[in-house]
């Protein structure tokens, strides 16, 4: 079995409702939205643990359901802290949107 981290999807939308109805669907993950830093569209933040192994098959799941929904999906990404992998502060809210 490989090892289990933190993982946050990132996506796009080009309305709030489009972005909401996304996080919906991925109802296993925790998710947020909100308005992207820049221009009108909004972000959605989608992150659960995922094994290592399986990441290549979690982004094409959620890329499908991000596409789905008429977004964007720019990717996904573990953080570290002190080489350990921890939960991203943007989906936590310790870290507020710019």
């Amino acid at each position: 079995m490989s090892d289990v981290i933190p993982y946050t999807h990132w996506a796009y939308f080009p309305d709030e409702a489009s972005a909401r109805g996304c996080a919906e669907e991925l109802a296993d993950y925790v998710t947020r939205v909100r308005k992207a830093a820049e221009g009108s569209e909004w972000l959605l933040l989608a992150g659960r643990d995922v094994a290592i192994d399986d990441l290549v098959e979690r982004h094409g799941e959620v890329e499908a359901i991000v596409t789905r929904h008429g977004g964007h999906y720019d990717g996904g990404e573990a953080t570290y802290l002190d080489g350990e992998p921890v939960v991203d502060p943007m989906l936590t809210g310790e870290w507020p949107a710019s």
